[in-house]
């Protein structure tokens, strides 16, 4: 069940022989650490995880309290193994909040580690997790491209834990795979998706009953595959078994969220036998639960459900009541609003109220008729004037839906233009790659090379926009993470020796600034990997994007050594230079440059406040 932080203030102490740990909780938002680290002793940390982990199921707020707490005291230390568990920790919480971007970053982040530390099972897991990411995406978006990527992510995790034996991670990702495989059964046409997803189940159930490892998964397994025998075969009393199952071992896991996907089904159970009463009781209780442990997405899943049985009732009253809760939280996950079932389901409610009102109307209309001749002549012209208003309204309907359709379709375009700009790019940074191969001159490969990340900087900013809802606007922070790590993987750094300090408040930006400002950026880093942090034991890369009085604020610094200045310029006739110069030029920019304590560059960019998010 859900703590009440506010009214209570949790104080936990761990001690070893020479790490002492204070961890303080006080009205559910902050936490303070105090450590002590005279000693590499680790056990303060798994204490911290542990306590971490008895809350997982049940109460995120304090899962992800102790989990910064983990990660703090592992960082002061120096524990990786604790820094890449409380990292996915972290991501798992910000996946349950809907914050994908965030949850993303972190998964990955925590897959390095657990590779660089060679624990393949938590690797795995981490490999699922990233996948069932992309699956919420997809769900929410109503689109197959994030739920094809989560379906390949876990086919991979499913490789990996076959050349492993490891027997519950196999049946981890074909259990992901199943679930994947069934949202996008819903596409027309692909019904037949669902027996594949199926025979996963039952392959993945038979794994995990044939060995000793039983854990909480088989409780996830019996409930997905009662969706299946409800849905698909309309086997019930096999969906009920499954589903008794799956309920008495989750109550001995004391799996609340569990408990909640298995009332959902109970109640489809329910709705598909057409005991709608029954059903409605499920879902009363899946809703109950869920708002008990203030998981957003079961929330919203419950909402669902009980607008669905709602209609069948024809208590429309409620089904709006139900939907608008629905769309506040599909607002703040997926910032789209649902305005058109709103709108039917307000209708469908005012329509009982206004029968009585049309009734008094039909009786006015008759009252009417039986004015005077000169009345009826004023009425008939008024209802003329009615009927040409009506036509004109009409028209106009028609107009809007034939704009709409023409702007739905130039934007289906503006998307596959730049969907198809990215692949020339990407040929041409693969024809640069394969020309480098035929060299033998260093500086010739160096400066392919440099060409070559230059075309995958404008690359990634074509990948954004087709993938973006509006292609005049890109996501500077995502593209900017993007291209650092490309940069990276180039120059041989990863997240792990790399500290990297990204602080952007404008995230969407026009087109026409993110081209000239990427490949600003791109020119800059490309500079501090080739020759600032070649002595640098551990590099810094900072990246602020402000904005200040209608002006946009980019700074860019790196912990180099720095370069000789003089008159605001360094003395240099390059390409970069020369490049990074008309890029300032085609901004109207201006912008001042330190080599002290590293170089550190500060752009002023003039911007349209209409063309910036």
């Amino acid at each position: 069940m859900k703590f009440n932080f506010k009214n209570i203030i949790c104080l936990c102490v761990y001690a070893t022989s020479n790490v002492f740990l204070l961890v303080s909780c006080s009205q559910g938002n902050n936490a303070t650490l105090i450590i002590n680290t005279s000693s590499k002793d680790t056990s303060a940390v798994v204490a911290l995880l542990n306590k971490a982990d008895s809350f997982k199921l049940n109460n995120n707020d304090s899962f992800f309290y102790y989990s910064t707490a983990a990660l703090q005291a592992s960082e002061a230390i120096g524990f990786k193994a604790g820094i890449a568990k409380s990292t996915k920790n972290k991501a798992s919480y910000y996946q349950t909040k809907g914050e994908y971007d965030k949850s993303l970053v972190l998964f990955f982040k925590a897959i390095n580690l657990f590779d660089s530390l060679d624990l393949t099972e938590d690797m795995i897991r981490t490999e699922v997790k990233v996948a069932d990411t992309y699956k919420r995406m997809g769900g929410e978006k109503g689109t197959t491209e994030y739920l094809n990527k989560g379906l390949s992510l876990a086919i991979q995790a499913e490789k990996h834990a076959q050349k492993e034996n490891l027997v519950s991670c196999i049946a981890e990702s074909e259990n992901e795979q199943a679930i994947i495989l069934r949202d996008l059964s819903a596409a027309p046409g692909k019904e037949a998706l669902l027996d594949s997803a199926f025979l996963l189940y039952k392959k993945a159930i038979l794994l995990l009953e044939q060995s000793s490892d039983k854990n909480k998964l088989l409780a996830k397994l019996c409930n997905n595959i009662s969706q299946v025998y409800i849905e698909r075969l309309k086997d019930y009393p096999k969906a009920e078994d499954a589903l008794n199952k799956a309920i008495t071992l989750n109550e001995k896991n004391n799996d609340l969220n569990g408990i909640t996907f298995n009332y959902a089904n109970i109640s489809n159970l329910y709705l598909a036998k057409g005991d709608l009463p029954k059903a409605k009781e499920y879902a009363l209780k899946m809703l109950a639960l869920s708002a008990a442990l203030n998981e957003p997405h079961r929330l919203l899943n419950a909402y669902e459900h009980n607008i669905i049985i709602n209609k069948q009732l024809k208590l429309y009253d409620s089904a709006l009541y139900y939907t608008e809760l629905r769309d506040a939280i599909s607002d703040s996950l997926t910032n789209t609003t649902k305005t058109a079932q709103v709108a039917d389901m307000q209708t469908k409610y005012e329509t009982g109220k206004k029968e009585a009102q049309i009734d008094q109307l039909n009786k006015e209309g008759e009252i009417q008729n039986r004015r005077t001749a000169w009345a009826i002549g004023v009425g008939l012209v008024l209802l003329l004037a009615l009927s040409i208003t009506a036509w004109f309204y009409r028209r106009q309907q028609k107009q809007k839906a034939l704009i709409a359709e023409q702007s739905a379709r130039l934007q289906w375009m503006m998307k596959e233009l730049h969907h198809r700009v990215k692949n020339n790019l990407q040929i041409v940074s693969s024809l640069l790659n394969l020309q480098s191969y035929r060299l033998k001159d260093g500086e010739t490969i160096a400066a392919l090379k440099e060409s070559q990340l230059r075309v995958q900087a404008m690359s990634l900013i074509h990948q954004r926009l087709y993938q973006a809802e509006d292609v005049s606007l890109v996501n500077f922070k995502l593209y900017i993470s993007d291209l650092i790590e490309t940069l990276m993987n180039a120059y041989g750094y990863t997240a792990d020796d790399f500290d990297l300090d990204i602080n952007i408040d404008t995230e969407l930006l026009d087109v026409d600034t993110v081209l000239p400002m990427g490949l600003m950026v791109n020119e800059i880093i490309t500079n501090s990997f080739k020759y600032a942090f070649n002595k640098e034991d551990r590099p810094l890369l900072r990246i602020q994007l402000h904005n200040n009085n209608q002006q946009l604020q980019l700074e860019i610094a790196d912990n180099g050594p720095g370069m000789l200045i003089e008159n605001n310029k360094y003395q240099s006739k390059g390409f970069g230079k020369n490049l990074i110069d008309a890029l300032v030029k085609q901004l109207r920019a201006n912008y001042t440059l330190s080599g002290i304590n590293g170089t550190s560059y500060i752009f002023t960019i003039p911007y349209n406040k209409e063309k910036v998010a």
